[in-house]
């Protein structure tokens, strides 16, 4: 998980909220406004996320991700339309479902771990096979809720240390995978890139660590 520094909450929004002060996120499907709505808060979030998932941070677009409610709208009707409570996740079904399609209408507010906290990030550790893990209990609850040892994603997580680690220098790993392109896109698990990037696990050149 990576600590997503939000856009502001966009006009178009706030304008459509003010037109409809009673109105819930399940009534937006209702109409043709509502639905395009939907779509277009879609793509802002994802701009907003730097093309990735809120939760396990592979890439997403506007046809492969939903409108995730951090705390489920079923309970928490009031902040189904507010602004703080939505991000955008992957979307995925059935047995292997992950992030919010595993979360699903279960959540537990003292224990998940946001992505719009401050220090999320340090809530998570890495491993080389692709695996993370939670640090203390929120950590650990939100790994389960969100089903982020997936195999799909803790294989794809490995797949793309490998390559970072290919590089053998971490201002190459920097420049390439933590630096946001032209489109404002990251790439696919920056959040775990960065983790061992900090630790300096890409400063390797010639076999020998580069000193700092």
């Amino acid at each position: 998980m990576k600590k997503i520094d939000r856009l502001t909450e966009p006009d178009f929004w706030t304008e459509y909220k003010r037109r409809h002060p009673t109105e819930c996120y399940a009534d937006l499907k209702k109409t043709a406004e509502g639905n395009e709505l939907r779509r277009r808060l879609r793509m802002y979030l994802i701009r907003s996320q730097c093309g990735l998932c809120a939760y396990c941070c592979r890439k997403i677009g506007p046809d492969d991700s939903l409108n995730e409610h951090i705390k489920p709208q079923n309970a928490y009707l009031a902040e189904s339309m507010a602004y703080d409570n939505l991000v955008a996740s992957c979307k995925t079904e059935g047995k292997n479902a992950t992030c919010g399609a595993a979360k699903d209408k279960h959540y537990d507010g003292t224990l998940f771990v946001s992505p719009l906290e401050a220090d999320c990030e340090k809530e998570f550790l890495f491993y080389p096979n692709g695996e993370i893990e939670g640090i203390g209990e929120r950590g650990k609850y939100t790994c389960g809720l969100l089903n982020l040892n997936a195999y799909e994603l803790q294989m794809a997580r490995r797949a793309q240390y490998k390559i970072c680690e290919g590089y053998h220098n971490g201002d190459m790993v920097r420049t390439y995978f933590l630096t946001p392109d032209a489109d404002g896109q990251l790439e696919a698990f920056a959040d775990m890139i960065q983790y061992f990037y900090e630790r300096g696990e890409f400063d390797i050149e010639d076999g020998t660590e580069t000193v700092q």
